[in-house]
């Protein structure tokens, strides 16, 4: 692995729990997961399938150049030698015959989608890989192909309530989702919680058209969930766009519809999707980012201005920052269901704008994996005004700014010897983000995580990581709750900790599952009287073809 990316994929990362809602007058401001990814559904019968002793390839093993391939005619198939070396090798550089894990790897640099801050997960680490040609014969047309597909599933397993009593609340309205109100659940996890989504990305090399390293791509997803608010259930149009490079890739494009989360920040815990466990900052969704799962009219643009430092910008149409719930994500979903709708028809919805600075380095021998960087978020949307609501209910106010800085240094490389498996080892990490206490519940997010790479010699893809979460909470909004918890029974709590362990174990090439634990003091914005901390036990399982 080249840097702590190499496995990757995104997430909106889950986190293990997420303290509920603010309500007012029917409204709320939710904490929310970054999501990841989401899928053409996972069963079950994909892990027995795929459960045999993972044979993964060095995930950060060199890519051989090469060519649009050619296309493979029935002839070549037959008359293809018996020690099936590739037919088509000539297309490529090295003349050592390819298995299908190698034919696939070396189809990433053109045919991979394009635009995260992370690298786009491999065509060598599916379940399908080359088999049959089937991805070289895709190629020899310009495209490629790939799908991620995921299944969590969490709950609390200590003796605390799983819902809040019925008795002494106010009963469940639309606005609510089933959260904060009788008989409902204050926050994700309280009550057995599973998740199934997916994406499906297709890309055109534009080469063959006289257009070096552009691309077209389009893309589409689905999530099923047993908690709406979590995740609401959809099938939805995610993305088409396209991206360009100019002046030997100095400068970066990329115009369409397209999600904005996996193009900045690095919020994903060693640049994975496949591990969704653990962040569980909200300050980006809150002021509008459009997550992994979810795209929206969007334009970055990124200079590259050494080798390691680089600038981005970003213009995107906001998610629905002031909806009917509160919950951009399913508000979005609710009021533009097909994905189709480029505007949105929630009243006040506007533009955010991200601006972000970075230095990068990739592991190599002797020089451990560096990637600090810093951004400032801008959305004109009209907000609730949390800090006025007290003396008008329909306060609102336009614009808000917010601010986040990530770090993450390989601070020990087990195994230096190689380009190869200098990625292997500890890394530490640091984030802090703020968005203002009039406009967003969680105001401050702090974030401490430790994580391994590689610990065993025999699994080059496995992870394991500790992450520490502290959130604070909005005076302006404790103020607001703590006024009517006489006659809701709720009260605010001023902060709420979070940590969470889990090992991703790669089972091969394409499935890993992950496996961890995660604790919170203070799980619900809004708690009631015995309510309790939780302890959740927390499985994913996530598959790419």
């Amino acid at each position: 692995m080249k840097d702590c990316e190499t496995i990757e994929g995104y997430q909106c990362s889950l986190p293990e729990q997420r303290p509920a809602n603010v309500f007012f007058k029917g409204r709320k401001e939710h904490r929310f997961r970054r999501q990841v990814f989401v899928s053409f559904a996972i069963a079950l019968g994909t892990f027995v399938a795929g459960a045999y002793p993972a044979g993964a390839t060095d995930p950060s093993e060199p890519l051989p150049h090469i060519e649009k391939p050619a296309r493979p005619s029935l002839k070549d198939k037959k008359d293809a030698p018996k020690d099936k070396k590739d037919a088509h090798s000539e297309s490529i550089s090295s003349k050592q015959p390819m298995d299908s894990a190698a034919r696939a790897r070396a189809l990433d640099k053109v045919y991979g989608y394009k635009g995260w801050n992370i690298i786009f997960p491999s065509f060598a680490d599916s379940l399908t890989q080359d088999d049959g040609y089937w991805r070289t014969r895709l190629a020899s047309y310009g495209f490629g192909f790939q799908t991620q597909n995921s299944a969590i599933f969490q709950g609390n397993i200590l003796n605390t309530p799983r819902s809040v009593p019925s008795a002494g609340f106010l009963p469940c309205q639309p606005a609510n989702i089933r959260y904060n109100c009788a008989g409902g659940r204050s926050y994700a996890g309280q009550q057995p919680l599973a998740y199934i989504s997916g994406l499906g990305f297709l890309t055109y090399d534009m080469s063959q058209w006289g257009v070096p390293d552009g691309q077209i791509a389009a893309a589409g997803s689905y999530q099923i969930s047993t908690d709406q608010q979590f995740s609401p259930t959809t099938v939805r149009f995610q993305g088409l766009s396209w991206y360009q490079t100019l002046a030997d890739k100095k400068f970066e494009f990329q115009v369409g519809y397209f999600p904005s989360m996996p193009e900045f920040a690095g919020t994903f815990v060693g640049g994975l999707v496949t591990s969704p466990f653990g962040p569980s900052a909200s300050v980006p969704i809150v002021l509008g980012q459009s997550p992994n799962s979810m795209g929206t009219p969007n334009f970055r643009a990124t200079w590259n201005i050494t080798g390691e430092l680089y600038a981005q910008t970003g213009i995107q149409r906001s998610l629905p920052v002031n909806g009917p719930t509160g919950n951009p994500i399913y508000d979005e979903v609710k009021s533009n269901p097909s994905g189709f709708d480029f505007t949105s028809s929630v009243p006040g919805t506007r533009i955010l704008y991200t601006n972000e600075l970075g230095y990068k380095t990739q592991a190599a021998p002797g020089n451990p994996f560096t990637w600090l960087r810093t951004g400032l978020l801008y959305n004109t949307s009209t907000f609730k005004d949390y800090s006025r609501l007290l003396t008008d209910h329909t306060a609102t106010k336009d614009g808000a700014l917010g601010f986040y800085a990530l770090g993450d240094y390989q601070i020990w490389q087990q195994d230096p010897s190689s380009p190869n498996t200098a990625y292997r080892g500890i890394y530490l990490g640091g984030t802090f983000m703020y968005g203002p206490p009039e406009t967003t519940a969680f105001t401050q997010y702090y974030e401490a995580r430790a994580y391994w790479f590689a610990p065993f010699d025999s699994r080059p893809r496995d992870m394991f990581s500790i992450i520490y979460s502290h959130n604070k909470v909005s005076k302006n909004v404790q103020s607001v709750i703590n006024n009517f918890s006489e006659f809701t029974n709720f009260s605010a709590i001023d902060s709420s900790n979070s940590i969470t362990a889990s090992y991703m174990f790669n089972i091969r090439p394409g499935l890993y599952a992950t496996f961890g634990a995660g604790y919170t003091d203070k799980p619900s914005l809004q708690y009631f009287k015995g309510e309790g901390s939780s302890l959740s036990l927390l499985f994913s399982i996530y598959a790419m073809l």
